[in-house]
C-alpha cells in the first residue's frame, strides 16, 4: 500500500482573498504534482483533505490532473495542528488501496513520524511550507518506509 502526504500549495493571503484560495503559483504547483503522480501511476482510492479552502483547492486541483476528481473528500476527523493522528492511522489500516492526504504541516509531520517509526514526536521528514511537497510511504501494519519525496523546487519549469 502507498500513502502519499502532500502539504498544500501556495495560497493567497487573507488580505488578498478572505477565503484564501490557492494562488496562480499554487495552481501551477498543484498541476505539476498531479501530472507527476499520474505519470508515476499513482491511483488512490481516496484523496483526503482538510476543510481549509487552500487545502481543498490543492486536493481538487491535484486530483483533476490525476484523473481522480471524484475521489476527494474532507477527512471525517480533524487534521489540523495538534489533532490526533490515530484516526488517520485507523483509516489507513481499513483502506484497501492507496491513499493520499493533503493537509497542514504539523499534522503531516506527526503522521509521517508515527507511520514510519511509531513516535509522532520524532522528526523523520520535513515539508517545505506552501510548496506542494509530497512524500510517499509504502508498507503495511507496522512496517513502513519512505520510498520517495518531491518538492516543487526540484522540478523543472
Amino acid at each position: 500500500m502507498k500513502v502519499i502526504l502532500v502539504h498544500h500549495v501556495d495560497a493567497l493571503t487573507a488580505e488578498q482573498d478572505p477565503q484564501r484560495h490557492i494562488s496562480a503559483k499554487g495552481e501551477a504547483q498543484a498541476d505539476r504534482l498531479g501530472a507527476r503522480l499520474k505519470a508515476l501511476g499513482f491511483a488512490p482510492v481516496r484523496i483526503l483533505h482538510s476543510e481549509a479552502q487552500w487545502v481543498t483547492d490543492t486536493a481538487l486541483r491535484i486530483a483533476e490532473k490525476m484523473g481522480a476528481a471524484g475521489k476527494t473528500a474532507i477527512a471525517a476527523y480533524p487534521i489540523n495542528t495538534g489533532d490526533a493522528v490515530a484516526p488517520f492511522l485507523a483509516e489507513i489500516a481499513a483502506t484497501h488501496g492507496d491513499l493520499m492526504m493533503c493537509g497542514h504541516i504539523d499534522y503531516l509531520l506527526r503522521a509521517v513520524a508515527k507511520i514510519v517509526c511509531g513516535d509522532e514526536k520524532r522528526k523523520v521528514f520535513d515539508f517545505k511550507p506552501g510548496n506542494g511537497t509530497a512524500v510517499c510511504l509504502e508498507g503495511e501494519g507496522n512496517a513502513w518506509s519512505i520510498t520517495w519525496a518531491w518538492r516543487q523546487d526540484h522540478a523543472p519549469g
